[in-house]
């Protein structure tokens, strides 16, 4: 998404990251969140947390961290639990997804005379090394 956006795009974008990693600390009163607000501390983690996860869309961040909540609820997820919940989301997504059918036609075989006259009839002349035309 960084590279898509545009600059306000991508600016309220990371905000609305943001404001997930408040909900997550919030939910689990993380180090007294609160207390450390506008700390370089509090600072770094929201820089590292919109960092690793602007390029997902916010609706995948919403569902991994529901997931990641779900799975662990007496943990705190980081910005590497909620990216690795996006992917394995996306993986089974994928998987779920109904298989092409195979394609059995039967291949034709040639026999290297026949293989010899089509490309003669192309027009192609394979060239050999050492020899003197």
């Amino acid at each position: 998404m960084s590279r898509s956006l545009g600059s306000q795009d991508l600016a309220r974008h990371r905000a609305m990251v943001a404001v997930e990693l408040e909900v997550l600390a919030k939910k689990f009163d993380r180090f007294g969140w609160e207390r450390d607000r506008g700390s370089a501390a509090h600072d770094r983690m929201l820089t590292d947390w919109m960092d690793a996860l602007q390029d997902y869309p916010l609706d995948e961040i919403r569902a991994a961290c529901r997931a990641a909540v779900l799975a662990n609820p007496g943990k705190m997820p980081n910005e590497g639990h909620i990216a690795a919940q996006i992917i394995a989301a996306r993986g089974k997504r994928v998987a779920a997804l109904p298989k092409p059918a195979p394609v059995n036609e039967p291949r034709e075989t040639l026999s290297a005379d026949r293989a010899a006259a089509i490309m003669a009839e192309i027009g192609f002349r394979p060239q050999t090394f050492g020899s003197k035309a």
